[in-house]
């Protein structure tokens, strides 16, 4: 039986069990704890021939339950360290964990969506946190966007904005939790008639701009289409 109370042993068993070889954990304790769960940092395995590259799911909660562990929500990951609401939203962050986390499927569906071509997002799998996954998702589907210099989110804004309308970006936002890499996100940017609208791809609404836990800020951009 399991040591529920050794989080970083159970951590790492699920992380076996999701990825192989894939993925190890990062530290040997938790790097944020509640009164119901602890949260862990994890990391992909150097491949030969692929860039060292940080997960996007890059945390792993723990329930002191004894229940099974789980990478969190990329919108808010400290929140699913929060008691759940119900059994149902319980069991819904475990079982739910392929659609909850498919941030790069729902971006790239998001995209196909506005510029008229709808799209269902393709499943989220263990391998696509493997190292080179930003270099990959760019060349498979975000060819023309180029990485662009922005520091914080006023950076974001002004390079969105200067342009013009029809701008399209993608923001990787990578998180810091207690000094190590933490479960970051994907939004999607759009100069919407000259105003720059964020948009989060699996909650499907109005991107939150997080101010803490910011380690980096990594925008791709895309310049309007000209006629003719």
């Amino acid at each position: 039986m399991a040591d529920l109370t050794d989080p970083a042993r159970r951590a790492a068993a699920w992380l076996r069990l999701t990825y192989g070889d894939l993925v190890e954990p990062a530290t040997t304790h938790p790097v944020h704890e509640t009164d119901t769960a602890w949260m862990l940092s994890c990391r992909a395995l150097p491949q030969p021939g692929y860039p060292r590259t940080p997960m996007l799911a890059a945390s792993v909660v723990v329930p002191k339950d004894g229940s099974s562990p789980f990478h969190p929500a990329p919108a808010d990951p400290l929140a699913d360290l929060a008691p759940p609401a119900s059994p149902a939203e319980a069991a819904d962050r475990a079982q739910g964990q392929p659609r909850r986390i498919n941030v790069r499927g729902r971006v790239v569906a998001l995209h196909a969506a506005l510029c008229g071509a709808p799209a269902c997002p393709l499943p989220w799998r263990p391998s696509d946190e493997a190292p080179g996954w930003v270099a990959r998702l760019k060349r498979r589907y975000f060819t023309d966007f180029v990485r662009t210099p922005a520091d914080t989110w006023d950076d974001v804004i002004k390079a969105m904005s200067e342009t013009g309308p029809e701008t399209r970006g993608v923001i990787w936002l990578r998180r810091e939790i207690g000094g190590h890499e933490a479960t970051g996100n994907l939004l999607y940017a759009h100069n919407n008639n000259r105003r720059v609208v964020f948009l989060d791809a699996v909650t499907s609404s109005l991107a939150r701009l997080d101010t803490s836990h910011v380690r980096e800020l990594t925008l791709l951009r895309a310049l309007p289409t000209r006629p003719g």
